[in-house]
């Protein structure tokens, strides 16, 4: 299994049967609307984005990107909160499905779990398994004590601590707590006011790793390669 760091708290993983897509941020539509430029390249053009799965975590522009989705394929399925269903379907998405903390999906070999998030929006993270390996991606979320039960091989955890997400340091004390395999920061570098150094985190947790922006890596034995 491939995965590939898109962006913001954006992946794609895929088996080269089952690809899905969580968090695309493809477009510039936060500059447009609130006048904060993205910082980094957009990796795919919304329309070229070949994804059986969209899995959007919460209503925020940079999670459900409006200009980008209304060019997608329609033929693609979205997962996300009840809370961005009439957002979706405004936008013409024909194939949705809630997808709130507790929902399972099986998407090929892949399940599914949306699981708790805290955010200033309903929110939720999501757990991926395949092949007897976990991926837990936080989301968006403020460090709740709750978060401390999760158990995952790999950790993709939001570090910019801002506008509802954990700070670096919130999110080295979870990582630290939790003991994945390998910890991977995400959701900086997008936007200037709104970013931080992963090193800043990578530097105080085990396993820590910097994916580098739209690189394939294989997800093996507990290492990102």
């Amino acid at each position: 299994m491939k995965i590939k760091w898109i962006g913001q708290s954006g992946y794609l993983l895929s088996d080269g049967k089952t690809t899905i897509c969580l968090d695309p941020y493809l477009s510039d539509v936060v500059n447009r609307v609130a006048q904060r430029p993205r910082m980094r390249e957009i990796p795919i053009r919304p329309e070229e984005l070949k994804a059986d799965i969209v899995l959007c975590t919460h209503n925020h522009l940079d999670h459900v990107d409006i200009d980008a989705i209304a060019l997608m394929n329609k033929n693609i399925t979205f997962l996300a909160p009840t809370d961005c269903e009439k957002t979706l379907k405004d936008l013409g998405v024909i194939k949705y499905k809630p997808f709130d903390e507790g929902e399972v999906f099986m998407a090929g070999v892949f399940k599914i779990t949306a699981v708790f998030a805290e955010h200033t929006v309903p929110a939720i993270g999501v757990m991926v398994e395949y092949n007897g390996e976990s991926l837990y991606f936080s989301g968006d979320t403020n460090y709740i004590k709750k978060l401390e039960n999760m158990k995952c091989d790999y950790m993709f955890v939001c570090i910019n601590g801002k506008l509802g997400n954990m700070n670096v340091n919130d999110a080295i004390k979870l990582t630290n707590i939790i003991k994945p395999k390998m910890a991977v920061p995400n959701h900086y570098d997008m936007f200037e006011s709104n970013s931080e150094n992963p090193e800043n985190y990578t530097e105080f947790v085990s396993n820590g790793f910097i994916m580098e922006f739209n690189k394939d890596y294989e997800v093996k034995d507990g290492c990102l390669i």
